[in-house]
């Protein structure tokens, strides 16, 4: 997933380890997704060069990653029926596509019931109203949210997502993208499979 306004980022994985699906090495597929904005003209622009871009009904807003990621899910469904795995990552991380190969293989058969990357087993609510992660009692009543992976980048079957978009018709709407998905895992039954490859920034 990527925001309007970092065309540099896009560019930057494009000439880096996206070079890997344009060698068509391990039968890798990509797009940039995002919603509309002041930029859309541009973006369109941008696309008609790349033609890697998925421009969704939505306004592009942190409030509203929610929407991104499972409009990113959707069309997975619908798009990429062929697919055994998906990936979703943000423009602001790096993925070492032979070692994301290698992570897959190693965890085939736990990622057809689970989504995988660096999870977190519990956390709470943050209540501050200052906070970029701010949840009101209203919106999430719960004092702990459910086990969720890091909505950096997590990777997961065709089989998860098209279970996860189904799902999503009944949970109600959250606008931390990550916790949502995880209330769609866990009323699914699914798991969260920790791995160890997956790190964020501040793991270092």
């Amino acid at each position: 997933m990527s925001s309007p306004q970092n065309k540099l980022s896009r560019d930057a994985i494009r000439d880096t380890w996206l070079k890997h699906t344009k060698m068509n090495k391990g039968n890798i597929r990509y797009v940039f997704l995002l919603g509309e904005s002041q930029m859309t003209k541009e973006l369109e622009e941008e696309n008609f060069q790349t033609m890697d871009i998925i421009l969704g009904s939505f306004k592009d807003t942190y409030n509203n990653l929610t929407y991104k990621t499972m409009m990113s899910f959707q069309w997975a469904t619908k798009h990429c029926r062929n697919a055994q795995f998906v990936m979703k990552t943000d423009d602001d991380v790096y993925v070492h596509i032979p070692g994301l190969k290698r992570v897959i293989n190693e965890n085939a058969n736990a990622l057809q019931n689970a989504v995988g990357g660096s999870c977190q087993r519990i956390a709470s609510p943050i209540r501050d109203k200052r906070s970029k992660w701010y949840a009101s009692f209203e919106s999430y009543p719960e004092k702990t949210y459910p086990g969720y992976c890091s909505g950096t980048g997590y990777v997961t079957s065709l089989n998860v997502i098209t279970k996860i978009v189904e799902i999503s018709k009944t949970v109600p709407f959250f606008h931390l993208e990550d916790v949502y998905v995880a209330l769609c895992i866990k009323k699914n039954g699914l798991r969260l499979h920790p791995i160890s490859g997956f790190m964020l920034a501040y793991d270092f």
